[in-house]
Protein backbone atom coordinates (compact mmCIF):
# COMPACT_ATOMS: atom_id res chain seq x y z
CA UNK A 1 0.00 0.00 0.00
CA UNK A 2 3.08 2.06 1.17
CA UNK A 3 5.04 1.29 -1.52
CA UNK A 4 9.43 1.23 -1.38
CA UNK A 5 10.31 0.87 2.64
CA UNK A 6 8.30 1.90 5.25
CA UNK A 7 10.57 2.43 8.05
CA UNK A 8 9.56 6.44 8.14
CA UNK A 9 6.28 5.74 7.62
CA UNK A 10 6.07 3.32 10.77
CA UNK A 11 7.83 5.23 12.52
CA UNK A 12 6.32 8.55 12.20
CA UNK A 13 3.00 6.67 12.73
CA UNK A 14 4.53 5.74 15.91
CA UNK A 15 5.48 9.80 16.55
CA UNK A 16 2.12 10.29 15.64
CA UNK A 17 0.09 7.96 18.26
CA UNK A 18 2.54 9.60 20.73
CA UNK A 19 1.55 13.28 19.70
CA UNK A 20 4.98 14.43 18.59
CA UNK A 21 3.73 15.40 15.44
CA UNK A 22 7.21 17.26 14.82
CA UNK A 23 8.70 14.08 14.64
CA UNK A 24 5.91 12.34 12.84
CA UNK A 25 7.03 15.04 9.84
CA UNK A 26 10.60 14.45 9.73
CA UNK A 27 9.55 11.06 9.12
CA UNK A 28 6.93 11.22 6.66
CA UNK A 29 8.96 13.76 4.95
CA UNK A 30 11.66 11.85 4.52
CA UNK A 31 9.34 8.96 2.85
CA UNK A 32 8.18 12.02 0.36
CA UNK A 33 11.69 12.27 -0.82
CA UNK A 34 11.77 9.18 -2.44
CA UNK A 35 8.32 8.76 -3.31
CA UNK A 36 6.88 11.80 -3.74
CA UNK A 37 3.29 10.24 -5.23
CA UNK A 38 2.45 8.45 -2.16
CA UNK A 39 -0.87 9.19 -1.68
CA UNK A 40 -1.07 7.79 1.79
CA UNK A 41 1.88 9.18 2.94
CA UNK A 42 0.12 12.56 1.72
CA UNK A 43 -2.40 12.41 4.05
CA UNK A 44 -0.30 11.37 6.73
CA UNK A 45 1.37 14.64 6.53
CA UNK A 46 -1.62 16.40 6.39
CA UNK A 47 -2.86 15.01 9.36
CA UNK A 48 0.22 15.64 11.41
CA UNK A 49 -0.08 19.09 10.10
CA UNK A 50 -4.15 19.51 11.05
CA UNK A 51 -2.61 18.53 14.69
CA UNK A 52 -0.58 20.86 14.71
CA UNK A 53 -2.89 23.50 13.69
CA UNK A 54 -1.32 24.23 10.49
CA UNK A 55 -4.16 24.19 8.35
CA UNK A 56 -3.29 25.86 5.26
CA UNK A 57 -0.35 23.40 4.99
CA UNK A 58 -2.47 20.62 5.72
CA UNK A 59 -5.13 21.69 3.43
CA UNK A 60 -2.39 21.94 0.86
CA UNK A 61 -1.47 18.16 1.08
CA UNK A 62 -4.47 16.56 1.79
CA UNK A 63 -5.12 18.46 -2.04
CA UNK A 64 -2.39 16.48 -3.02
CA UNK A 65 -3.67 13.16 -1.93
CA UNK A 66 -6.84 13.49 -3.49
CA UNK A 67 -5.25 14.97 -6.59
CA UNK A 68 -3.80 11.51 -6.86
CA UNK A 69 -6.40 9.24 -5.72
CA UNK A 70 -9.87 10.52 -5.39
CA UNK A 71 -11.55 7.67 -4.16
CA UNK A 72 -9.62 7.74 -0.67
CA UNK A 73 -12.63 8.30 1.58
CA UNK A 74 -10.45 9.10 5.11
CA UNK A 75 -8.85 11.55 2.83
CA UNK A 76 -12.06 13.33 1.59
CA UNK A 77 -12.81 13.31 5.72
CA UNK A 78 -10.03 14.54 6.72
CA UNK A 79 -10.51 17.34 4.06
CA UNK A 80 -13.47 18.52 5.76
CA UNK A 81 -12.35 18.24 8.99
CA UNK A 82 -9.30 20.88 8.00
CA UNK A 83 -12.42 22.75 6.12
CA UNK A 84 -14.46 22.74 9.37
CA UNK A 85 -11.85 23.59 11.64
CA UNK A 86 -10.91 26.91 9.20
CA UNK A 87 -14.25 28.07 9.31
CA UNK A 88 -14.85 27.40 5.83
CA UNK A 89 -18.40 25.69 6.45
CA UNK A 90 -19.81 25.25 2.62
CA UNK A 91 -16.40 23.26 1.62
CA UNK A 92 -16.34 21.48 4.81
CA UNK A 93 -19.84 19.88 4.51
CA UNK A 94 -19.48 19.23 0.46
CA UNK A 95 -15.85 16.94 1.43
CA UNK A 96 -18.00 15.11 4.44
CA UNK A 97 -21.00 14.47 1.51
CA UNK A 98 -18.19 12.79 -0.68
CA UNK A 99 -16.53 10.58 1.58
CA UNK A 100 -19.88 9.46 2.86
CA UNK A 101 -20.72 8.36 -0.61
CA UNK A 102 -17.96 6.78 -0.95
CA UNK A 103 -18.22 4.92 1.88
CA UNK A 104 -21.46 5.44 4.16
CA UNK A 105 -20.38 2.97 6.96
CA UNK A 106 -18.17 6.01 8.93
CA UNK A 107 -19.83 6.35 11.93
CA UNK A 108 -17.19 9.37 13.03
CA UNK A 109 -17.87 10.63 9.28
CA UNK A 110 -21.92 11.14 10.28
CA UNK A 111 -21.32 12.71 13.70
CA UNK A 112 -19.21 15.21 12.24
CA UNK A 113 -21.62 16.31 9.45
CA UNK A 114 -23.99 16.58 12.08
CA UNK A 115 -21.85 18.35 14.24
CA UNK A 116 -21.53 21.28 11.49
CA UNK A 117 -24.77 21.13 10.35
CA UNK A 118 -26.15 21.89 14.39
CA UNK A 119 -23.09 24.44 15.20
CA UNK A 120 -22.75 26.38 11.80
CA UNK A 121 -25.85 26.01 10.10
CA UNK A 122 -28.14 25.31 12.99
CA UNK A 123 -30.25 22.28 10.81
CA UNK A 124 -31.34 20.45 13.58
CA UNK A 125 -33.26 18.06 11.74
CA UNK A 126 -30.63 17.00 9.13
CA UNK A 127 -28.50 17.14 11.77
CA UNK A 128 -30.44 14.48 14.02
CA UNK A 129 -30.26 12.46 10.58
CA UNK A 130 -26.90 12.46 10.30
CA UNK A 131 -26.37 11.58 14.29
CA UNK A 132 -28.77 8.92 13.53
CA UNK A 133 -26.80 7.35 10.77
CA UNK A 134 -23.54 7.32 13.09
CA UNK A 135 -25.50 5.78 15.88
CA UNK A 136 -26.45 2.88 13.34
CA UNK A 137 -22.70 2.40 12.89
CA UNK A 138 -21.98 2.43 16.61
CA UNK A 139 -24.66 2.86 18.91
CA UNK A 140 -22.55 3.88 21.95
CA UNK A 141 -21.21 7.31 20.41
CA UNK A 142 -21.81 9.66 23.27
CA UNK A 143 -21.12 12.42 21.28
CA UNK A 144 -23.62 11.56 18.91
CA UNK A 145 -26.01 11.06 21.73
CA UNK A 146 -25.06 14.19 23.53
CA UNK A 147 -25.61 16.23 20.15
CA UNK A 148 -28.71 14.66 19.61
CA UNK A 149 -30.12 15.90 22.83
CA UNK A 150 -28.75 19.50 22.05
CA UNK A 151 -30.59 19.48 18.37
CA UNK A 152 -33.83 18.20 20.10
CA UNK A 153 -33.85 20.58 22.56
CA UNK A 154 -33.31 23.68 20.33
CA UNK A 155 -36.37 22.11 18.45
CA UNK A 156 -38.30 22.04 21.73
CA UNK A 157 -39.22 18.72 21.28
CA UNK A 158 -38.39 18.11 24.88
CA UNK A 159 -39.22 14.30 25.31
CA UNK A 160 -37.04 13.00 23.07
CA UNK A 161 -33.88 15.46 24.22
CA UNK A 162 -34.99 13.72 28.05
CA UNK A 163 -34.78 10.39 26.22
CA UNK A 164 -31.40 11.31 24.30
CA UNK A 165 -30.01 12.38 27.60
CA UNK A 166 -31.28 9.12 29.48
CA UNK A 167 -29.33 7.08 26.86
CA UNK A 168 -26.23 8.76 27.26
CA UNK A 169 -26.43 8.32 30.80
CA UNK A 170 -26.86 4.57 30.80
CA UNK A 171 -23.56 4.53 29.15
CA UNK A 172 -20.98 4.45 31.67
CA UNK A 173 -17.65 5.37 30.35
CA UNK A 174 -16.17 8.57 30.72
CA UNK A 175 -16.69 11.19 28.24
CA UNK A 176 -16.30 15.42 27.86
CA UNK A 177 -19.99 15.87 27.82
CA UNK A 178 -20.90 13.94 31.15
CA UNK A 179 -21.74 17.01 32.72
CA UNK A 180 -23.12 19.15 30.26
CA UNK A 181 -25.57 16.32 29.97
CA UNK A 182 -26.80 16.54 33.21
CA UNK A 183 -26.93 20.40 33.21
CA UNK A 184 -28.84 19.92 29.93
CA UNK A 185 -31.47 16.99 31.36
CA UNK A 186 -31.97 19.69 34.26
CA UNK A 187 -32.52 22.91 32.45
CA UNK A 188 -35.39 20.74 30.53
CA UNK A 189 -36.89 19.34 33.61
CA UNK A 190 -36.81 23.23 34.73
CA UNK A 191 -38.52 23.67 31.42
CA UNK A 192 -41.24 21.33 32.36
CA UNK A 193 -41.80 23.03 35.97
CA UNK A 194 -40.03 19.65 37.31
CA UNK A 195 -37.76 21.51 40.07
CA UNK A 196 -37.89 18.02 42.65
CA UNK A 197 -36.33 15.86 39.84
CA UNK A 198 -34.30 18.89 38.24
CA UNK A 199 -32.64 19.09 41.63
CA UNK A 200 -32.07 15.35 42.00
CA UNK A 201 -30.50 14.83 38.84
CA UNK A 202 -28.06 18.17 39.30
CA UNK A 203 -26.57 16.35 42.37
CA UNK A 204 -25.90 13.58 40.54
CA UNK A 205 -24.29 15.59 38.30
CA UNK A 206 -21.75 17.07 41.08
CA UNK A 207 -20.77 13.84 42.34
CA UNK A 208 -19.54 12.77 39.10
CA UNK A 209 -17.89 16.68 38.38
CA UNK A 210 -18.13 18.25 41.67
CA UNK A 211 -15.66 21.43 41.01
CA UNK A 212 -17.86 22.16 37.95
CA UNK A 213 -18.94 25.38 38.31
CA UNK A 214 -21.50 25.23 35.35
CA UNK A 215 -23.29 22.63 37.18
CA UNK A 216 -23.45 25.12 40.34
CA UNK A 217 -24.78 27.80 37.92
CA UNK A 218 -27.72 24.92 36.80
CA UNK A 219 -28.54 24.34 40.54
CA UNK A 220 -28.42 27.87 41.43
CA UNK A 221 -30.97 28.19 39.02
CA UNK A 222 -33.17 25.65 39.93
CA UNK A 223 -33.29 26.67 43.92
CA UNK A 224 -34.01 30.18 42.75
CA UNK A 225 -36.98 29.27 40.67
CA UNK A 226 -38.05 27.02 43.37
CA UNK A 227 -37.77 29.78 45.59
CA UNK A 228 -34.91 28.41 47.98
CA UNK A 229 -33.06 31.77 48.24
CA UNK A 230 -30.46 30.65 50.58
CA UNK A 231 -29.23 28.03 48.90
CA UNK A 232 -29.45 29.62 45.07
CA UNK A 233 -26.93 31.88 46.62
CA UNK A 234 -24.87 29.54 47.95
CA UNK A 235 -24.88 28.00 44.58
CA UNK A 236 -23.76 31.10 42.76
CA UNK A 237 -20.90 31.79 45.22
CA UNK A 238 -19.88 28.29 44.89
CA UNK A 239 -19.80 28.48 40.92
CA UNK A 240 -17.90 32.03 40.99
CA UNK A 241 -15.63 31.33 43.41
CA UNK A 242 -14.44 28.35 41.31
CA UNK A 243 -14.82 30.18 38.05
CA UNK A 244 -15.58 34.23 38.83
CA UNK A 245 -16.40 34.53 35.00
CA UNK A 246 -19.14 32.30 34.97
CA UNK A 247 -21.98 34.17 32.67
CA UNK A 248 -24.78 32.56 34.24
CA UNK A 249 -23.78 32.62 37.91
CA UNK A 250 -22.71 36.71 37.02
CA UNK A 251 -26.26 37.06 35.86
CA UNK A 252 -27.47 35.40 38.80
CA UNK A 253 -25.77 37.67 41.13
CA UNK A 254 -26.62 40.63 39.34
CA UNK A 255 -30.47 39.99 39.36
CA UNK A 256 -29.59 38.78 43.64
CA UNK A 257 -28.26 42.27 44.12
CA UNK A 258 -30.86 44.28 42.14
CA UNK A 259 -33.35 42.29 44.17
CA UNK A 260 -35.40 40.45 41.21
CA UNK A 261 -35.56 37.31 42.66
CA UNK A 262 -37.64 37.84 45.85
Amino acid sequence: MFGLGTEYIEKGISFVNQKEYDNALECFNKHLEADSKNSIVLGLKALALMDLNRLDEALIYISKSLDIDSSNYESWATKGEIFRRLNKNREALHCFDLSLQINPKQSKTWIKRGFLLINRYGQFIEAINSFDKGLELNPKDKNAIYFKAEAYFALKNYKKALRACDDYLKITSANVFDSNVYSLKTKILMILNNFEEALAVIDEGLKISPDDDSIYATKAMILLRAHKYDEGIECVNKALKLNPSNVIALKLRNNILKGNLR
